[in-house]
């Protein structure tokens, strides 16, 4: 390890960002925090500083660095962590950070988790409950097609937020939102027995939003990609399951009934939805996406 990588020691994280933001935090700090974003800017008198957010789990600070060394806008790489030494001030009735210093950090040290919003279960809980879910699927067919879109997406499915601001906004957010539309949707497939077909909700839900993995950038400074802009989760996510049906040699109907649901999981067109819901299946899945959303 360099000189210059300080090894984190949990001692030092005295204050959260949450906790940062009140007049009683004003003072010296000393801990890392994830780089959210750096900006270069200029002063009134033209003089170069960099506009730095600060986040942890917890929120966003402002920061600034008002002496620009060589390297310090490759040092403060969005998705860094680093640890920071500074002063927590009050400007203009707000906290914010001035920088003074900052170095790597030890990532074998760290917990990421610690430094970016995330869902209430482990990665490995949300695994193993998507999993069951879809071993309880009875349909060879279908379970194959959820198996084999999840195998090719897992990485960005497990990870992804479920959007950039208006729900679940935060690393894996898509996997828990669909834990959680998928957990709605069968309890009222249970309380109202042959009405739905079970094996198509759970892998309507499961696999609604899964255009997302291409629609979405990443967890961290989650922004709109091209294609994202350009075709919506909807459309990107019924290619990918109608592919994959196709792939699989799926029956037409199956796979019409399967990428039906992507395509109007938004329930009407003003929302989003190429259309609206025209089986009992896709209306239970727009409903528990609906409310899990808002």
């Amino acid at each position: 390890m360099k000189m210059d990588q300080m090894k984190l020691d949990e001692s030092e994280r005295d204050l959260r960002v949450k906790d940062m933001k009140s007049e009683e935090a004003v003072g010296p700090v000393r801990q890392p925090f994830l780089i959210k974003s750096c900006e270069q800017g200029a002063s009134n008198i033209g003089k170069p500083y960099l506009n730095i957010s600060l986040a942890d789990e917890t929120g966003v600070i402002d920061a600034r660095k008002w002496e620009i060394k060589p390297g310090d806008l490759d040092l403060f790489r969005p998705n860094t962590i680093l640890m920071i030494d500074g002063t927590i001030i009050r400007y203009k009735g707000k906290n914010q950070v001035k920088i003074n210093r900052a170095s790597p950090v030890d990532m074998n040290t760290i917990d990421r988790s610690r430094f970016v919003p995330h869902a209430p279960l482990t990665s490995q809980q949300l695994k193993d409950q998507v999993v069951a879910l879809v071993e309880s699927i009875v349909d060879p067919q279908i379970k194959a097609v959820v198996k084999g879109v999840m195998n090719d997406t897992w990485k960005s499915y497990s990870t992804y937020p479920a959007a950039v601001t208006v729900h679940q906004a935060y690393e894996t957010g898509l996997i828990y939102h669909s834990l959680c539309v998928c957990k709605i949707a069968c309890a009222i497939v249970d309380l109202y027995p042959g009405v739905f077909h079970r094996d198509y909700v759970v892998a309507g839900t499961l696999l609604h939003d899964i255009g997302k993995v291409q629609e979405l950038s990443g967890p961290v400074g989650t922004k709109y990609t091209r294609i994202g802009k350009l075709e919506s989760h909807i459309q990107i996510g019924a290619m990918i399951v109608n592919r994959k049906c196709l792939e699989l040699g799926l029956d037409q109907e199956k796979t019409d009934l399967l990428t039906h649901i992507i395509l109007s999981h938004h329930g009407l067109p003003e929302y989003g939805s190429a259309v609206r819901p025209k089986t009992a299946d896709a209306f239970l899945v727009h409903l528990a996406d609906d409310a899990d959303a808002k």
